[in-house]
């Protein structure tokens, strides 16, 4: 009782005496990237000074990206996000409002999809405005939903319902603030895990994003990730862990086994596990936490979706015991 005391009078000189010191000091885009760097580690807050030193289209490209490339250089422990107004992925309300009939139909309510009662499988998206090479815009991130990340979650729902599954999607925007990506979609996953208890795997779906500097580049970039099954060309994928979740031991081997399964059954659509020191994406929330990356920014949407039919099959092997 009385280590509390003494611990709450600490708290309490510290909130009083230090905080707003340290307030006066820094103005509101410091205290944004404080708050950033302790609330979510596995983000890596870029000063837009040191922003503009770089390749300007390199920078644009990699706001959103877990590479896929493996390396030991701490700065690829990070995800990289950049404070300021520059970062919001593009939009436009009137373009919003006219839906994407293809994806955004009916079945959807209240950007929710749920394919069966008690679904046991979650589809959300973190960077849910994430684009494929054929968006026409060029920054890969926007509000062409077609094109996007989510046009492939609702394929892969629609791939996992077909084969038994009850399914959660949701085509909620968690990225219009950038910054505050990881925050938001801890909120959507709380909301729909609190009404679906059913559910035991939760995929956060990405993108992968590789540097583009040309034309070349990009040639290069897609040839490396996307193979040839039936005849037909796909985008590779690969699973992503957080080293900071409490579960990390669970999560690494079921990645690492879904990985190998996918190798057996597709040799050379599935990348290395990627595993991040300082990242959590989230992963801590779920039973079974995945976080996929599909294809990246010099892959096509039809190569991604394409993809979403294996990755379906290969989940659903490997969690057939818990369908």
């Amino acid at each position: 009782m009385k280590k509390n005391k003494i611990k709450a009078i600490k708290i309490g000189f510290l909130i009083v005496c230090i905080l707003p010191t340290i307030s006066q000091a820094l103005d509101k885009e410091d205290i944004l990237k404080y708050l950033v760097k302790s609330s979510y580690p596995e983000v890596k807050v870029i000063d837009k000074e040191d922003n503009d030193k770089k390749d300007d289209e390199e920078n644009l490209e990699s706001t959103d990206n877990i590479k896929s490339n493996i390396s030991n250089k701490d700065d690829e422990e990070y995800v990289n996000i950049y404070v300021g107004e520059e970062n919001k992925p593009e939009t436009n309300k009137e373009k919003e409002s006219k839906a994407t009939s293809n994806i955004i139909d009916s079945s959807y309510t209240n950007n929710l999809r749920i394919t069966k009662n008690k679904p046991q499988i979650l589809i959300y998206h973190t960077h849910s405005s994430e684009t494929y090479s054929d968006s026409p815009k060029n920054n890969y991130h926007s509000t062409d939903i077609e094109n996007s990340v989510m046009a492939v979650g609702s394929a892969l729902s629609t791939e996992l319902t077909e084969k038994g599954w009850g399914v959660v999607h949701s085509t909620k925007y968690n990225d219009l603030s950038y910054n505050e990506a990881y925050a938001t979609s801890a909120k959507t996953v709380k909301s729909i895990l609190s009404k679906y208890d059913s559910v035991k795997i939760a995929i956060d779906l990405h993108r992968d994003g590789q540097s583009l500097k040309s034309e070349q580049a990009k040639k290069t970039v897609h040839d490396k990730y996307t193979t040839e099954i039936n005849g037909e060309t796909v985008a590779k994928f690969f699973l992503v862990v957080g080293q900071r979740n409490q579960n990390v031991g669970e999560l690494k081997r079921q990645a690492e086994e879904i990985t190998a399964l996918a190798e057996k059954k597709y040799p050379g659509l599935v990348c290395p596990v990627v595993t991040k020191q300082y990242g959590r994406f989230n992963q801590y929330m779920s039973e079974n936490g995945l976080l996929i990356e599909i294809g990246n920014n010099a892959t096509s949407t039809k190569e991604a979706l394409a993809t979403s039919k294996y990755v379906a099959e290969i989940l659903d092997e490997y969690y057939s015991n818990i369908k």
